[in-house]
């Protein structure tokens, strides 16, 4: 039998769509689980015996989140939100906030299927051609040349001599190949690998921005709902924090929560511990001052996901006409190392 934790996770669309269903049940008042045996009896194949499996934890009186971690095939983000859901009695617009989020990450893995992967895939091809040009095409032309008792040019002695190391190096290119593949799928799939790549999105030049404004979402969002729901703000502090996983984040937090602990006004806590951007001030004050924590909290969420979203779009579409300008350069590198061999053979004669 898998441990839980080495199942396979669902995708994006799969979560989507399963808290899609989720939040139609109980907006219908359907107890959560009646409404996954209903998922277990229409869906075929692992997912439909995972719901199944779910229904049976629940009706034998897990809680839902306890299911899901006992599965092992949610991600650690939709397992806190649902605990945070029961723990505030909001599991209608938890799940429905979670249909969305997994809504924006699906979407987010098409456009970098087509912005990223497509231009870094026509990349490879293009190397791959250069590395034979240089290893096998640019020998035959040096032979040539010095049979006809000619002299190549500056840039196609370079490529000749690029073609000789990656000839002499080719193990060792293989294997630095290999390790770099290794070390992928060593940062992708293990946990200790998935906190370096979030402390390394973090704090990333390129990424900095956008980590910040999605960790300000997830902060604004949880406390939105425990305020509404009543809870208390320390107590709300201190759930969130254990929700966070970025460390520069919680860290935000934690210093938050020390604020109020000193004594220190709301307002002037929020503004100093660094959560938000400065451009948020004015909602915050206005949300504040007005009387409607949870409300403004609601309303910097959203506009927090819209700045990230922005952000990341606006990345996604430089580096496409970046890495076309790339393939381009390369394309004509490739036509200069076959035609300039070729001009001066041509000149020759």
């Amino acid at each position: 039998m898998k441990q839980p934790g080495r199942q396979k996770e669902l995708s994006a669309a799969e979560l989507e769509e399963f808290f899609q269903q989720l939040t139609l049940f109980f907006k219908s008042g359907i107890p959560a689980w009646e409404g996954l045996a209903l998922l277990g009896e229409e869906t075929e194949g692992a997912n439909g015996e995972l719901f199944r499996e779910l229904s049976a934890k629940v009706s034998n009186g897990s809680s839902l989140s306890e299911a899901f971690t006992q599965c092992g095939r949610f991600p650690d983000y939709a397992v806190d939100m649902v605990r945070m859901g029961e723990r505030t009695g909001r599991m209608q617009e938890i799940t429905e906030a979670l249909r969305a989020y997994y809504e924006g990450r699906d979407a987010l893995k098409r456009e970098l299927r087509t912005s990223v992967i497509y231009p870094l895939s026509m990349t490879g091809m293009v190397l791959a051609v250069i590395v034979m040009l240089i290893v096998v095409v640019m020998p035959v032309f040096e032979r040539v040349f010095r049979q006809l008792g000619l002299a190549m040019n500056l840039l196609s002695l370079s490529l000749l001599k690029l073609g000789r190391v990656f000839h002499q190096s080719a193990l060792a290119i293989l294997i630095a190949t290999v390790a770099l593949v290794a070390v992928f799928f060593l940062l992708r799939f293990t946990k200790k690998g998935r906190v370096a790549l979030l402390r390394a999105y973090d704090n990333s030049a390129i990424t900095r921005k956008m980590a910040s404004l999605t960790a300000a979402e997830r902060f604004a969002f949880s406390m939105s709902l425990m305020l509404e729901s009543g809870i208390y703000i320390l107590d709300a502090l201190h759930f969130a924090a254990q929700l966070e996983k970025s460390e520069k984040a919680k860290a935000r937090i934690e210093e938050l929560e020390r604020l109020l602990e000193e004594g220190k006004p709301l307002e002037e806590a929020i503004l100093a511990c660094g959560i938000f951007e400065k451009s948020y001030n004015g909602l915050i004050t206005a949300g504040l001052r007005a009387g409607t924590p949870g409300a403004m909290l609601m309303d910097v969420a959203l506009r927090c996901r819209h700045d990230a979203e922005v952000r990341r779009r606006r990345l996604l579409s430089v580096f496409e006409p970046v890495m076309v300008a790339l393939l381009c350069i390369l394309v004509g590198l490739v036509i200069l190392s076959v035609m300039l061999p070729l001009a001066g053979i041509l000149s020759g004669m």
